[in-house]
Formats: structure tokens, C-alpha cells, sequence
């Protein structure tokens, strides 16, 4: 019998091998985790998160390397449509390319999503609470906006929770959206009754919402259809979604038709569940 001794480069890749890839999955659990990464000290946070998500898309949550990336993939629908699966976790980079439309929804005219220069989609974290709160609200009017946040979160899955009535010290808060009701540069035109939208990191991170009112388009009286549907849409501008076709059927068409909808359409939905948790 011949005993075959190994090249000393071959023992030195084996052993390397054998000490990082124990290592590097170790690395990866913790990366995924948002629980057990809070207990990296900040300044490796960032280099152990990495780990996480490289380790996300290796296995195909994010239709990577093995995962799937067309919607027959998925066990999700919107009105009976399949949908892929979105990213689970705390926070990942999502571009519009990883969420083809079901058949019949077009981008840009039955639905939208804010995209940031360079190429993401912006979206809030999913495992963080996000607080709503409003500013100078008319009376009677918070039982509208708590019921657009309900329907956001039910829609989306996002942790959108009212929060109630605003400080002074919370105003712009990072982390939550703020509902204000007065005046904005824009309402310049008088055509425009509301405006809504996010501030973010690149890579599409969001840090805060805002929406401004103008005074007189909330009613006093809850159930009101315009101001819920106004109330509905600076609010879907809020968590990332953009302007779908106008006078279309959408809660998020440019420009509403007579009959202002309070319901989603296949389109809105579509588009939060791009931006949302589901």
C-alpha cells in the first residue's frame, strides 16, 4: 500500500478552511439576528451585519444566488395575483428588479415606489416600531388618520402604530412619521391639498416620514371620503410609495377622479407590499 503524503499547501488550505468557515458562520448568525447584532460593540456592527446579509442572499430569501425571483415562487397574492416574497428581518437593500408585477399591474401607471439615486427602493425596518404622530390636528379629525394607519399597517405589514398628538421635542422625530396640519411652500398651488414623503439614507434606509395637511381639506367629521383618501395617500407617500397614473382607480393616483377611493386598489396594494413586511 502506497501512503500518499498532501502537499504542505494543501494541509495549510485545510486547516485555514476548517478555522474561518466555523468562524464565518458564526458571524452570519449573529449578522441576521437583530437581537443577538444590538450586543456587537457599533463599531464591528456594521462588518457582522454584513456577514448576515450575505448569508440572507446565499440562501435565497432575497431571490439571490438559490432563491426565486419570479412570482409563481410565491404563496403570497393581491385580489388573487401571485407575488414574490419580500425580504424578512430588521433591514436590506431592495431594489424594484427583485418584485416582479403580478400580470395586469404596470409600473408607473397602476403603481410606484420612491427610488433613491442609487437604484433602491426606500422602506422602513420591519422589526421596529414606527410611530405616527400628529401636529395641530382640527378636532375630531384623529379618528381618520388612526383609521389610514390601520389600514396602512393591515396592507403592508409595517409596525405602524398612533401614537397620539405630538410634542414640541418630537417633531421630525427619527424613526416615527410626522402628521402635520398647516401651512408647506407647496400649497403655493392651490390645487395641491397635501404633501408626504421620506428622508433616507442611500441604499433606500428610511430615517422619518412626514405629511402636511393643508387646513380645510380634513373634515371634523371621521368617515369623511376625501379626507380619508387624502389622509390615506400622503400617509402611503410616507412609507415609500409614489404616484401612480392620474385620475386613475388608485388611492395613490397623481390626481383623484370625482369619487375619491378610501379603498386600495390591486396597484397600491402591490406597492406596499414592495415597501412593506409581507
Amino acid at each position: 500500500m502506497t501512503y500518499w503524503r498532501p502537499h504542505p499547501a494543501i494541509t495549510a488550505v485545510v486547516y485555514l478552511l476548517a478555522i474561518t468557515v466555523p468562524i464565518a458562520i458564526v458571524l452570519a448568525v449573529i449578522g441576521s439576528s437583530p437581537t443577538l447584532l444590538e450586543k456587537v460593540p457599533e463599531e464591528h456592527r456594521g462588518t457582522v451585519a454584513a456577514f448576515g446579509d450575505g448569508a440572507a442572499r446565499l440562501s435565497g430569501s432575497d431571490g439571490g444566488i438559490f432563491g426565486f425571483d419570479d412570482a409563481g415562487a410565491s404563496n403570497s397574492t393581491v385580489q388573487g395575483l401571485p407575488l414574490p416574497l419580500p425580504r424578512h428581518g430588521d433591514w436590506s437593500p431592495r431594489r424594484p428588479g427583485d418584485y416582479p408585477p403580478p400580470a395586469g399591474l404596470t409600473s408607473g401607471i397602476d403603481y410606484s415606489v420612491e427610488i433613491t439615486e442609487d437604484g433602491h427602493m426606500t422602506h422602513w425596518p420591519c422589526e421596529h416600531e414606527i410611530p405616527v404622530r400628529s401636529f395641530d390636528a382640527p378636532p375630531g379629525s384623529e379618528g381618520d388618520l388612526i383609521w389610514a394607519i390601520e389600514t396602512l399597517a393591515f396592507a403592508s405589514g409595517l409596525p405602524l402604530r398612533y401614537a397620539g398628538p405630538g410634542t414640541d421635542d418630537e417633531r421630525d422625530a427619527e424613526g416615527a412619521i410626522s402628521v402635520f396640519h398647516g401651512d408647506h411652500p407647496m400649497f403655493s398651488d392651490p390645487e395641491i391639498a397635501g404633501v408626504g414623503g421620506v428622508a433616507a439614507w442611500p441604499h433606500g434606509l428610511v430615517l422619518q416620514g412626514a405629511v402636511t395637511l393643508r387646513p380645510g381639506q380634513v373634515t371634523p367629521y371621521p368617515g369623511d371620503p376625501w379626507s380619508r383618501s387624502l389622509t390615506l395617500h400622503e400617509l402611503m407617500h410616507a412609507v415609500g410609495v409614489d404616484h401612480a397614473v392620474p385620475y386613475g382607480p388608485e388611492v395613490m393616483a397623481e390626481r383623484p377622479g370625482p369619487h375619491p377611493p378610501t379603498i386600495l386598489g390591486a396597484g397600491d396594494q402591490f406597492a406596499l407590499h414592495m415597501v412593506g413586511c409581507r
